[in-house]
């Protein structure tokens, strides 16, 4: 039987339309919040007012925080972008406690939620306790593409904490420590500890700590008291990628094993630029130290007016010292994961989380 008639044509195709819409993914359109002040209650009313794919908008100016945006509440991070209105535009003084929740942006993140961090100087001149334990820029949890990009750091001992099964990115940053304070070691990068040994190695990939096309900078005031000024630390686990920055007066120490924590899994780190001037005989310590896990150094340029014998230093302890809970890798122990009896080929080497040969 054919049907004719014009008005079940008509709703036979309403219908359709109907149904196939109700089959299409929603558009979602991302809203701007902007946050009414530059206050830590004023920038978490509007995260919490954000949903996902929001941008929060802070406002141009400048205003002392005692605490961060996340003090007291402890939210798992949206997968919003956290906008200032740029480098030296939107200021944070940090002038926060040492309790690590107080510190200025503590990020919870969440994998499948993608976070992004921009435009802000957090700026610790004259606060003693600005950064301390933790950094003002505090990330932790699972998220594995989050970015910060296009800040400024300012003056602070430790600037930055990334810990956790997480990978990301941050770029075109500006990390200065210009003022002496206790002792500037401005990033720690802390992997998620012995899981991160029982899986494959990642190298050239998107899984690691990417930091690239930033500019680490350390005045001879803050090093020349004893050179330890490292600028990024990995540790326990930790897999990075630095490439592309402009280091001043400052070093990279990839950690070996110590007391409560494993070393860094892997770094790679290439196409860097460092320099060192207006500073004293053997300072900063050196440029590049390789103490645990794989590592890929090459394309070094190293510059400047201060004579120092190590730009690379590569260290195999732990075949020769206890170190913590972890012991002597001489064959003898469990924990070593190489039970070659000592003076046979191969004993003490290599170790779990001890260097592998740099390249």
């Amino acid at each position: 039987m054919r049907i004719r008639t014009p008005g079940f044509r008509l709703l036979l195709a309403c219908f359709l339309l109907v149904t196939a819409n109700s089959l299409l993914p929603k558009t979602v359109r991302a809203e701007i919040r902007m946050a009414a002040a530059l206050t830590p209650e004023a920038v978490w009313d509007a995260i919490r007012a954000a949903g996902d794919g929001d941008i929060v908008q802070l406002p141009a100016g400048t205003a002392v925080w005692k605490r961060g945006w996340n003090a007291g509440h402890w939210a798992k991070m949206k997968a919003i972008t956290v906008r200032g209105a740029g480098i030296d535009k939107t200021i944070i003084r940090t002038d926060t406690t040492t309790a690590s929740g107080d510190k200025s942006f503590v990020i919870n993140g969440v994998e499948g939620k993608p976070f992004r961090i921009t435009g802000i100087t957090f700026d610790g001149t004259g606060f003693a306790n600005s950064g301390t334990w933790n950094g003002e820029v505090a990330i932790s949890g699972n998220c594995k593409n989050f970015r910060v990009d296009h800040c400024k750091f300012l003056n602070m001992d430790q600037m930055m904490t990334i810990s956790g099964d997480t990978y990301g990115l941050v770029d075109h940053c500006l990390f200065h420590a210009l003022r002496k304070n206790r002792l500037a070691q401005t990033i720690y990068c802390q992997g998620p500890g012995k899981i991160a040994f029982t899986r494959p190695l990642t190298l050239g990939t998107a899984q690691a700590v990417y930091f690239e096309d930033n500019e680490a900078r350390f005045s001879p005031e803050v090093v020349n008291t004893d050179g330890n000024n490292p600028w990024i630390v990995p540790y326990n686990g930790a897999r990075v990628v630095i490439r592309h920055n402009k280091i001043i007066n400052s070093q990279l120490e990839i950690y070996r094993v110590r007391p409560g924590a494993l070393g860094s899994q892997s770094a790679e780190v290439y196409d860097n630029t460092f320099s060192a001037g207006g500073l004293k005989m053997g300072r900063p310590q050196g440029f590049i130290f390789v103490a645990g896990g794989v590592a890929m150094v090459f394309n070094t340029t190293v510059t400047g007016t201060t004579c120092n014998t190590r730009t690379i230093q590569v260290s195999h302890e732990r075949p020769f010292c206890p170190i913590g809970e972890f012991g002597i890798c001489d064959g003898r122990n469990p924990m070593g994961g190489n039970e070659i009896p000592a003076g046979q080929k191969g004993a003490g080497y290599p170790a779990f989380g001890q260097r592998c040969p740099a390249q």
